[in-house]
């Protein structure tokens, strides 16, 4: 009788147990659509104008990624919709996402230190000649 018992408590313990979530992002967290609104170096804070607030960067299921550029006309009549640079991309360790520019025989890697903080989501950049951040809201 004991032997029931105890594999019973055991199922019961396993049912009102859980994991602490993984704060070192999922894919949850960087999954969408991110309108493009800093950048901030050690010079200080710019915020994106009229037109680069427009810039769009999605990270879509399948590990793929596509950021669509804007920049202000020439003619000084508005913004136009730019080039589009796209690629894959992967979550590594210490909440890092590992970016992809290339193609399979030329890759283009670069490595950002991502956070989200409520609908914002900043990506860190080191090119080893100091740090700067891109900072992007969720649409």
């Amino acid at each position: 009788m004991k032997k029931p018992i105890l594999l019973f408590a055991m199922a019961a313990g396993c049912m009102f147990t859980s994991c602490k979530k993984d704060d070192s992002g999922g894919d949850g967290d960087i999954l969408g659509t991110w309108s493009y609104i800093a950048y901030a170096d050690d010079n200080g804070k710019e915020l994106a104008d009229e037109c680069t607030r427009m810039d769009l960067l999605r990270f879509k299921n399948g590990n793929v990624f596509d950021y669509e550029y804007h920049f202000a006309s020439t003619a000084g009549d508005g913004c136009i919709e730019g080039t589009h640079s796209s690629g894959s991309w992967t979550y590594q360790f210490d909440s890092k996402v590992r970016l992809d520019y290339g193609t399979e025989n030329n890759p283009d890697i670069t490595v950002a230190k991502f956070s989200i903080s409520g609908d914002i989501l900043t990506l860190t950049f080191d090119e080893g000649n100091g740090t700067y951040k891109k900072k992007y809201k969720k649409k």
